[in-house]
């Protein structure tokens, strides 16, 4: 996993934006899953199938995140599974990634399932034994969100049968479509459902093409005055801006750490300017010495630490003449 697919998985942990990231998709940003109603789970999913010649394959893939949630609905309450797949890049086939995840987190089920009433002999017919799954066991729902944090739009299929050729029409209900339920900051236009440091990652990064609007978010908007430090360092990595910041410090205030970035940008663009200018100035006087017959063009090129022919073709097209060419 890459730098930036790490450091995505590792900001998305944290309960409180993993919590607001299923409100948002799921309940159009109402708070029914609180961050103290998550548990950690195993990302690596196991399911054992079995091939012609009955040895036992294992296989096995890892999610960037799964979390279980309990969720109160009519009086009663509910276990979900819910995933999360960061993506810096898109992703072309991730329906499919998609449904290999669920799958196998369904087959993982079955499995336990199948373990448990085998050790309990509590099988009634053969077949629940052939099964290994009863009439009455249940399925704990899978849900994955894919977490889009690049700065192009996704362009990328959404769905399985997007993935598919055009075909007979005829068979189009006998396939079984999956899609995937993305969450991309490009396309959000109310970020007030969010009120973790993931509003202003998502504004930015929904702007982030735009250096004027960033330059207006970042020194208008309030909601800039105040930002923890780890979405600081998000905004650095998944925007690509510098922002300078005190790691020690819990929040950050962007619009004047963005005001002292760009001053500093200045400075140093001054500075560069000098440095070439004088660079320049001393290959004009080089130039001149030549053309003058102070020294020779190999003389010259050794002073400008330019081979020959590099050096008369600078000279050239800075408007001298090289003596022996006159």
């Amino acid at each position: 996993m890459g730098t930036k697919d790490s450091k995505a998985k590792e900001y998305l942990s944290d309960n409180t934006r993993f919590s607001e990231i299923c409100n948002y998709v799921l309940f159009d940003g109402e708070k029914v899953i609180k961050p103290e109603d998550l548990k950690e789970c195993d990302t690596t999913e196991v399911l054992s199938v079995f091939g012609i010649d009955k040895k036992q394959i294992v296989k096995q893939k890892w999610r960037d995140l799964l979390k279980s949630v309990s969720v109160k609905h009519t009086g009663q309450m509910y276990v979900i599974l819910i995933g999360a797949e960061a993506q810096t890049d898109i992703h072309y086939a991730m329906p499919v990634k998609t449904m290999i995840y669920d799958a196998l987190n369904y087959g993982e089920q079955v499995n336990e399932a199948k373990k448990s009433h085998r050790k309990n002999k509590d099988y009634r017919s053969s077949d629940e034994f052939l099964s290994g799954f009863t009439l009455d066991d249940k399925l704990t729902p899978v849900i994955t969100i894919t977490l889009y944090l690049g700065t192009t739009q996704w362009d990328g299929p959404r769905s399985l049968a997007e993935m598919m050729p055009q075909m007979d029409e005829r068979i189009l209900p006998f396939i079984n479509d999956y899609r995937i339920n993305l969450l991309n900051p490009l396309e959000i236009t109310d970020f007030s459902k969010f009120e973790t440091g993931l509003r202003p990652l998502f504004e930015l990064l929904k702007n982030a093409s735009d250096e004027e609007k960033l330059n207006e978010l970042i020194t208008k908007d309030d909601t800039f005055t105040r930002v923890d430090v780890e979405t600081v360092a998000a905004i650095n990595l998944f925007v690509g801006t510098d922002i300078k910041y005190d790691e020690k410090e819990e929040v950050v205030n962007m619009c004047k750490a963005w005001d002292d970035h760009k001053k500093l940008g200045i400075q140093e663009g001054m500075q560069r300017g000098m440095q070439q200018g004088m660079q320049q100035g001393r290959l004009f006087e080089i130039y001149l010495s030549v053309q003058e017959g102070d020294y020779s063009a190999k003389r010259g090129a050794e002073k400008a630490e330019m081979s020959l022919d590099e050096f008369e073709k600078a000279m050239s097209k800075a408007g001298y003449k090289i003596p022996e060419l006159v």
